[in-house]
């Protein structure tokens, strides 16, 4: 194991919502990360100051040249750089250029790489549930093997990287992601939260459990040329009515007007995350301990939006 601990990993998307979440945890897990990502203003804050056992390298995914040598020297390489909705749905060029053609330049690079160093390079991609499409009349849960169906821009492109990965020579791994939560608020979260009809299955997972996932595929040769559905488990199952209460009970705002959330069909739905348990185990947290981990992580904010925010809202009955 301390052999495995010191691989060296690529993370593409190292400085995004997620990546910028895994890139100190991996490096504190005893890996050495580079971590590939454009070096916009964001970005470049997020790491103004390098965790130890982490390696910088601005560059962007769609240049093939930059990519190479991200991927030059590397044992194992974590493809979590992509762009998500709403950008997907308005500029479909975009969104095919970064997730599908960016994906295949991770691949060829990977590619090179392993005719000259003589080893497989493993290549581990980050999906999302949502490619399985809308499940809402089908008995749950959801498995790995249920069909593939397009609902956007974003879950084709996903689609077509995944098939780009399973067509990789050396070792892959898909990683469907779940209902993947931060720890933190963004900005348009209440507004994208009406995107999905109340009464959605949901399955929940902890960004430290997916994170825990991947960190645990490094070295692994049973996560090799494997799609897992990285779900939270039975802990993390509810409907997303019951989950916004959750956490607006947290917050002590009303319930929000259920009337202003969409009627049509969201594609997430529970999931079948055994063998990604049994492979990779990371299922560790429920959703009650990512409630109070999100407390705990928004410090003051969470202070005063629940003693100086949520007490009028009672008070004059306003509903998000």
């Amino acid at each position: 194991m301390s052999d495995e601990r010191k691989k060296k990993v690529l993370l593409t998307g190292g400085a995004g919502g997620l990546g910028a979440v895994f890139t100190p945890r991996f490096a504190a897990a005893g890996l050495s990360v580079r971590m590939f990502d454009l070096p916009t203003p964001v970005n470049v804050k997020t790491f103004r100051s390098v965790p130890p056992g982490v390696e910088l390298f601005w560059g962007d995914i769609a240049d093939a040249a930059s990519v190479r040598e991200a991927v030059r020297g590397m044992d194992e390489v974590f493809h979590l750089a992509g762009i998500v909705p709403p950008l997907t749905e308005t500029n479909r060029g975009l969104c095919m250029k970064v997730n599908v053609e960016g994906t295949r330049n991770i691949l060829a690079a990977a590619e090179e790489e392993s005719r000259e160093t003589g080893r497989p390079l493993p290549v581990r991609f980050s999906s999302s549930a949502t490619v399985h499409g809308i499940t809402v009349n089908e008995q749950p849960p959801v498995s790995a093997n249920h069909p593939l169906s397009a609902t956007s821009n974003y879950t084709e492109s996903k689609i077509a990287a995944e098939k780009l990965v399973k067509g990789y020579s050396g070792p892959w791994t898909v990683y469907r992601f779940t209902a993947t939560l931060y720890l933190i608020i963004r900005k348009g979260d209440f507004s994208r939260m009406k995107m999905i009809p109340a009464d959605t299955r949901v399955e929940a997972a902890h960004l430290y459990d997916v994170c825990d996932a991947l960190i645990n595929s490094v070295g692994n040769p049973a996560a090799d040329n494997k799609t897992f559905i990285l779900g939270g488990g039975e802990s993390c199952r509810m409907l997303y009515r019951d989950q916004i209460k959750k956490m607006f009970d947290m917050f002590g705002f009303p319930e929000p007007d259920w009337k202003k959330f969409s009627t049509e069909p969201f594609a997430l739905d529970w999931y079948d995350t055994a063998e990604a348990q049994a492979v990779l185990n990371y299922q560790s947290r429920s959703f009650d301990d990512y409630v109070d981990d999100f407390r705990r992580a928004l410090g003051w904010k969470y202070y005063a939006i629940r003693y100086l925010a949520a007490p009028p809202m009672r008070l004059l009955r306003i509903r998000l």
